[in-house]
């Protein structure tokens, strides 16, 4: 079956005047126009489209690829607004339509909004909104557990850090006490699933949780070891700013990682800070 709002293979059928038609394994068949998709295309030959409903309301196949598909999230900038309606910047040809209650706050021209595309049942229309309150109920059954790794993309900064897109398709946050790196809104990073909140907004940190985070805490120490000539005034009474300014952790990670090390007799503690124990 041809999916509507979605990304995906199909195979070149056959040629007309105005494009090709494109087939899935059912034998459904969507045009893809001439000026929508390259002219070079050989019969049977798989490409990658989009396929979305046209003015007339018929499918149809573009090789633009949207910033977004249905069920998932992803910033868009307002181009026109209607009485109905607003028009966002869709990535494609096409607009995507988000009607007027479809707005949490009604939208501003040329404005940047997180929007979240999706699919009317039985009439295949796809639609934007910016009220996301069921979706956000529906995020306890991901799948998603402790420990995954993720893809974010940070889309806004609030009073507790970054709401974030988590692989495009769910919500959630990164804390600004825990976050000890520049983050940059737009850009992606790969981070770890922490929990799902009772709001539905998924937790999630930079750093590998757990033991794993631990000893990526005990790589740094060490290099920052072997660079300085083996010593660094860090210690226990280190203020968490100069922690966070060397090694770009929090404290309680820094100690923890420095008890394991000590463990490991891989270091030794002075009046002056650490020392590297040099393997004789």
């Amino acid at each position: 079956m041809i999916n509507i709002g979605k990304i995906q293979k199909l195979t070149v059928d056959r040629k007309i005047n105005s494009g090709h038609y494109l087939v899935d394994q059912d034998g459904d068949d969507v045009l893809l126009p001439d000026n929508l998709g390259p002219l070079n295309l050989r019969i049977g030959q798989e490409i990658e489209v989009f396929v979305y409903l046209d003015t007339k309301g018929l499918p149809i196949a573009t090789t633009e690829l949207p910033y977004a598909q249905v069920g998932e999230f992803a910033v868009m900038k307002v181009q026109d607004v209607k009485e109905f309606g607003a028009f966002f910047d869709w990535g494609i040809d096409k607009d995507l339509l988000v009607p007027g209650n479809e707005q949490k706050v009604k939208v501003r021209p040329y404005e940047e909004y997180l929007v979240r595309v999706c699919l009317e049942e039985g009439t295949n229309r796809v639609f934007g909104t910016t009220k996301f309150g069921k979706y956000l109920e529906n995020q306890e059954e991901t799948g998603l557990s402790m420990h995954d790794q993720v893809s974010i993309e940070p889309v806004q900064r609030t009073e507790l850090g970054h709401k974030v897109i988590i692989n495009k398709k769910y919500l959630g946050m990164i804390y600004a006490n825990e976050t000890f790196s520049p983050v940059r809104m737009g850009e992606k990073y790969p981070a770890y699933v922490k929990k799902v909140r009772p709001d539905g907004l998924i937790d999630v940190s930079l750093k590998p949780l757990g033991m794993s985070g631990l000893r990526e805490t005990t790589t740094l120490i060490l290099e920052l070891l072997e660079e300085s000539g083996g010593k660094t005034f860090l210690n226990d009474k280190s203020t968490p700013e100069e922690i966070k300014g060397m090694l770009g952790v929090s404290k309680k990670a820094f100690k923890k990682a420095v008890g394991i090390l000590y463990k490991e007799r891989k270091i030794k503690l002075t009046d002056d800070g650490i020392e590297l124990i040099k393997n004789k």
